[in-house]
């Protein structure tokens, strides 16, 4: 996981990151980027929505 960026913004926390990885199957490394969106509720971080997509192979 890299150049994670986090915005927190009153009670809700926004994390955009990139995430390089390596696929068992055929040995391709892939990358993604993806956000979450979390919720501050009763003194408790909560994941409220995610969004990966697939990931695409890099060069």
């Amino acid at each position: 996981m890299h150049d994670v960026n986090i915005r927190i913004l009153s009670d809700v926390a926004l994390i955009h990151a990139r995430v390089t990885l390596t696929t068992l199957a055929d040995g391709v490394a892939k990358e993604a980027l993806y956000t979450d969106a979390y919720q501050k509720r009763d003194g408790t971080w909560m994941c409220v929505a995610a969004c990966a997509p697939d990931p695409i192979a890099i060069a």
